[in-house]
């Protein structure tokens, strides 16, 4: 089953770390590409000159009488949203003299289905729709599945199609607030016990051990909460006019490695049925841990850029396209020996 671990990458993409970014202005993912904090929901954001509640509004971006604009969701009853998540990630790596490059290609597919709209609130069915992969060695080997294609031939990508496979169709609740910001998640350990029983006469006890492990962390109710959060919880805390901008500065700190991520949105223009944001970022990190003698030193330094498209009408993404691009330098030092290797990738990151 080694080469199938492979499998549920994609799973990881949905939960990448916050720290890094968050994939649509946004990350598991993780890749997934920009964080923001910027959660409140709160009627203040109402421009106090409008007789005009958010619920009597037919727009998700509700324009004041002072020029600024309202951003928030306006989704509706009965309809279908969705969400398809794809990561494409070209890198290379230069040590002692050789030089290897590798690609990779993911893809996440929901639908977001809302039940019912209560308060401001959304009553959200979701629904896994499709996974798929594509990894090309440095080797030139080349590994992939899709769960919307027939079952590979190879046996340990076929793993992991049959895994992705058990999940398509599994559903699961959740409640979000105009701002994207989640409120529950229900229905998770009903996914993971179904997507076990359909898996229990494919893998032995030891494989099915190890799934039902990546499963539940995956899968937790965190994990979505953080995917849902990081995608789709990207409206600033306070009107804006176009041409305004609004930021997000983090602290990473993760052991010995410190730096910091800042992240600039700018609300570009409205126009033909959609507002577009603008995205622009850096991130700088470094640091360096000495164990048995062996001293090994990083730094990285990555730069955003990308733009947004929302729909008017109801604040869903139209579209999302993001560039990422990194470059590293890492030491290994054990006493007069010495070696470095750097690396550059650049990931691409669409919604939709």
């Amino acid at each position: 089953m080694k080469k199938s671990l492979i499998i549920l990458s994609v799973l990881a993409v949905m939960t990448a770390c916050k720290n890094e970014n968050k994939t649509t202005g946004t990350n598991e993912n993780g890749e997934n590409l920009i964080e923001n904090n910027a959660n409140l929901n709160t009627e203040e954001n109402l421009d106090s000159d409008t007789n005009l509640t958010l619920e009597t509004q037919e727009t998700a971006l509700v324009q004041n009488s002072d020029e600024s604009y309202t951003f928030r969701y306006n989704l509706k009853k009965g309809e279908t949203y969705p969400f398809l998540l794809k990561t494409k990630q070209e890198q290379s790596m230069a040590s002692g003299g050789q030089n290897l490059s590798m690609t990779s290609e993911r893809t996440v597919g929901f639908d977001y289905f809302v039940e019912d709209v209560v308060n401001n609130n959304f009553k959200i069915k979701a629904t896994f729709k499709g996974f798929s992969e594509k990894f090309k060695a440095p080797t030139g080997e080349t590994l992939s599945y899709d769960t919307n294609s027939a079952k590979p031939t190879d046996q340990d990508v076929a793993q992991s199609w049959t895994i992705y496979k058990a999940i398509i169709g599994e559903s699961f609740q959740m409640e979000v607030d105009n701002k994207g910001k989640v409120i529950s998640v229900n229905g998770l350990d009903k996914v993971v016990g179904n997507v076990q029983g359909k898996l229990k006469n494919d893998f032995n006890a030891e494989e099915q051990t190890m799934i039902r492990e990546l499963l539940n962390a995956s899968l937790s109710n965190e994990a979505i909460k953080s995917q849902f959060e990081e995608t789709l919880n990207i409206f600033p805390d306070k009107n804006l006019t176009i041409g305004e901008e609004w930021s997000d500065t983090q602290n990473i700190s993760e052991g010995p490695i410190k730096g910091t991520n800042k992240v600039t949105r700018t609300f570009k223009d409205v126009k033909d049925g959609k507002a577009t944001i603008a995205v622009n970022g850096t991130q700088s990190v470094s640091g360096s841990e000495t164990q048995q003698g062996l001293t090994i030193s990083m730094k990285n330094n990555a730069t955003l850029n990308g733009h947004i498209d929302l729909d008017l009408e109801t604040g869903w993404i139209k579209k999302v396209n993001i560039t990422k691009k990194e470059n590293s330098t890492t030491t290994y030092q054990q006493g007069e020996q010495k070696q470095t290797e750097t690396g550059s990738s650049t990931t691409i990151t669409t919604v939709n």
